[in-house]
Formats: C-alpha cells, sequence, structure tokens
C-alpha cells in the first residue's frame, strides 16, 4: 500500500484522507493486514452510537464514531453494506472533520479529513447516516480506528475494528381499496441477466418506474401486456419496481445481481 491510511506522515501524499477499502468489510483489508501500519501494540475498543438496531427507511442518523484506547492519536474509516449482497447501504454524508470517499463496487467511506489525538483516553467524531429509501432485511456498519504514536512515520502504530449489524422496521403496506393493485407477474426477484419481465394479467398497457435504494427514479418505461425490461445497466442493489394501470398501482421489490 503506497499511502499511510489515516495519519499525519512525513512521506504521505494525502494523509488527512486515508485510502477507502480499508474497514475489514468482505472483501477489504485493514490498514495492519495491508502493511502500512504496523509494529504498534495499543489496546481498547473502537463503537459507534446513534445507531438504533432497527432502523426506518429514509430516516437521518448522526454517528458518534468513538475510539477508546491506551493510543496518542487516531483516525477512522466506515462502511456500510447490506448484508447477503455487500453493497452499499444508504448515504454517508460529510460533516466537519470528516471526508467521504468512494471505493470499489460502489462503496462509500466515512473517514477522518482530520485525525486527532486522544484526551483522557478518548476521541471521537460525528457525521450522519441515511438509511436507504428501500428497506433491507439487514445490514452491517464496518468501521476501523488506528491506534498511532504520533511519530510521523507508520511504525508502532495497529488498527482495531468492530461492527455492528442493523435490521430494518416492517414497514405495513399502504392501505388499499379491494382490487387497486395491479394483477401482474414479476420475475425473476433476483436478476443476474440483466432482464427483468413484467406481465400485466389485466391491462394492455401501463407505465414501470425503477427507484433505486437512495429514492432515485432510474428507470421510467410504458408498459404493454407483456414486457422484458433491460435494467443491465443497473448497478448491484436493491430496487423497488412501481407499476401503474389505470386506477391501480402496486410496488414489488427485487435485486440486480
Amino acid at each position: 500500500m503506497a499511502a499511510g491510511l489515516f495519519l499525519l506522515a512525513n512521506n504521505v501524499s494525502d494523509p488527512n484522507n486515508p485510502p477507502t477499502g480499508r474497514t475489514g468489510a468482505p472483501g477489504e483489508t485493514t490498514c495492519g493486514a495491508s502493511n502500512c501500519h504496523s509494529g504498534g501494540t495499543y489496546t481498547g475498543t473502537v463503537s459507534i452510537s446513534g445507531i438504533p438496531d432497527t432502523v426506518t427507511p429514509s430516516t437521518t442518523y448522526t454517528v458518534t464514531l468513538t475510539n477508546t484506547s491506551n493510543a496518542i492519536r487516531a483516525g477512522f474509516e466506515l462502511t456500510c453494506l447490506v448484508n447477503g449482497t455487500n453493497t452499499m447501504c444508504g448515504t454517508l454524508i460529510a460533516a466537519s472533520g470528516v471526508s467521504i470517499g468512494t471505493g470499489t463496487g460502489g462503496r462509500k467511506y466515512a473517514r477522518q479529513s482530520t485525525p486527532k489525538n486522544l484526551s483522557n483516553g478518548s476521541t471521537s467524531w460525528n457525521f450522519t447516516w441515511k438509511s436507504p429509501a428501500v428497506a433491507v432485511d439487514s445490514a452491517t456498519f464496518y468501521f476501523v480506528s488506528l491506534c498511532s504514536n504520533s511519530n510521523g512515520q507508520k511504525t508502532g502504530d495497529n488498527p482495531i475494528l468492530a461492527t455492528k449489524q442493523i435490521v430494518f422496521a416492517s414497514t405495513a403496506s399502504p392501505v388499499t381499496e379491494p382490487g387497486s393493485e395491479v394483477p401482474l407477474k414479476m420475475y425473476p426477484t433476483v436478476v443476474a441477466q440483466g432482464i427483468l419481465n413484467v406481465e400485466l394479467l389485466e391491462a394492455s398497457k401501463g407505465s414501470l418506474s425503477i427507484i433505486d435504494a437512495q429514492g432515485k427514479i432510474c428507470i421510467t418505461a410504458p408498459l404493454a401486456a407483456a414486457n422484458q425490461v433491460d435494467v443491465s445497466q443497473l448497478p448491484t442493489g436493491i430496487y423497488l419496481a412501481n407499476i401503474a394501470t389505470e386506477g391501480k398501482a402496486t410496488v414489488k421489490k427485487f435485486i440486480v445481481k
């Protein structure tokens, strides 16, 4: 790894914004495992607060990440991934002392833009996370904090890491009048070949809107009785298909893999 992960160092070109992909999440390493910072024996914990065990869609939460240890100086990096697909869950929002970086596969990372000295054995950062508009079954926050001796080098440091799993509150389906939903077939529910099939069973035309987990409309299209919708350009993730015919509407969830 060419750059130091977290802290100020004379030979690091961008010390205040550590490289992404170092949270210990699936498919990732940490700075220690990447042979970047090493040799430290600091002990302690890294934790987050402000995120309940059960979250609701389209809700903004204030997150506090805290390093409690015997280190001198610290930094951090965090991401949140949907369990099972390991795709990005929700939106991380920058704040004072915290920047947002982009990694592979569309993953986003909150990370310190300013490392901090510990005071009385701890230091912390605050930022926000907005849950996705489309509820998923569960997700995991992966986060790591580097414990440093603040010697301006990459020696004598070591990371500590942790995770937090969340589930989404069950949301009741909208109350609809009898017969107000669109009779249809939609398949497959996990799209691996780029084609989503939609069949209207009692109508000859309608409309389709596909919405991503952040609430953005990605695709709109008119519908006939039988349709093959090209979703090959959609990133991996969870989506809602909003299907409407005259006087009726139905929303169905599917996954692009």
